[in-house]
């Protein structure tokens, strides 16, 4: 049996098709799904009626760990960059609206036994482990939170 490995991939913009292959599959990966409810607006009692008011997209996270301590190579330039730019701005100069944000990204693992996730990446937090003599950084904890989404716009400035 042949062991998959997760990929976060750019799914548009100038790095489509960028990926990040987890060296080390991620031991457990986190979905959120909420709803918005809110009393009525004529409460009565202790427990008033609930109004459903919106649906909310769902969020993964996921931690990704990185070790190239063996081969001395940079985690930050190999991985961790990678995954910092799904967060950036695909085009800052860019004519189209589309250009200034940053891209829809794609969980995959396997031949999808994983629910489908498509979004965007809200955050991500590094920790650097292990360093070599001169400083370069061998090893890394990356956190990736991401939110759902299949339709994307930008918001212009007022």
């Amino acid at each position: 049996m042949t062991l998959s490995k997760l990929y976060l991939v750019a799914m548009e913009g100038p790095n489509k098709d960028t990926h990040v292959e987890a060296q080390y599959n991620p031991k457990e990966i986190g979905v959120e799904k909420g709803a918005t409810w809110s009393p009525a607006k004529t409460p009565t009692g202790n427990a008033p009626k609930l109004e459903f008011t919106a649906g909310s997209n769902r969020t993964m996270s996921l931690e990704l760990t990185f070790d190239e301590y063996e081969t001395g190579q940079n985690v930050h330039s190999k991985y961790v960059e990678k995954i910092v730019n799904f967060a950036m701005v695909m085009n800052e100069g860019g004519s189209k609206d589309d250009d200034k944000r940053p891209p829809k990204v794609s969980v995959v693992w396997g031949d999808n036994k994983l629910p489908k996730f498509t979004g965007v990446v809200e955050s991500v937090s590094t920790k650097y482990t292990m360093f070599l003599p001169d400083g370069t950084p061998v090893r890394a904890t990356v956190n990736v939170k991401l939110k759902e989404a299949e339709k994307l716009g930008f918001k212009k400035g007022t």
